[in-house]
């Protein structure tokens, strides 16, 4: 397993785990019993269901964001790149004139 799908599946993990957490806590109140009440139940499916449509929303938005960002960086480096240019032109230009 190379380093970026370690790094996605230990992401998910921590994702499920917040997710697990934050609903456990919320929906389950009653432990008398082995099993989920039907309240509880749905108030667990909710729950989760609500957090994975917002991980999508947010994915979403961050992809349609991620190449504006990329796209930007580009930019600023390629006029730095050209900034160097032409400072070393110049110098190059004053030094044969001498």
């Amino acid at each position: 397993m190379d380093y970026a799908s370690l790094r996605n599946f230990k992401d998910f993990l921590q994702l499920y785990n917040a997710i697990s957490e934050s609903c456990f806590t919320r929906c389950v109140n009653n432990f008398n019993e082995r099993e989920l009440s039907l309240d509880e139940a749905k108030c667990v499916e909710f729950c989760a269901g609500k957090h994975v449509k917002m991980n999508h929303k947010v994915m979403e938005v961050y992809m349609e964001v991620q190449s504006v960002i990329t796209n930007k960086r580009i930019e600023e480096i390629q006029n730095a790149q050209a900034q160097l240019d032409n400072k070393v032109t110049n110098e190059s230009s004053q030094e044969s004139n001498i």
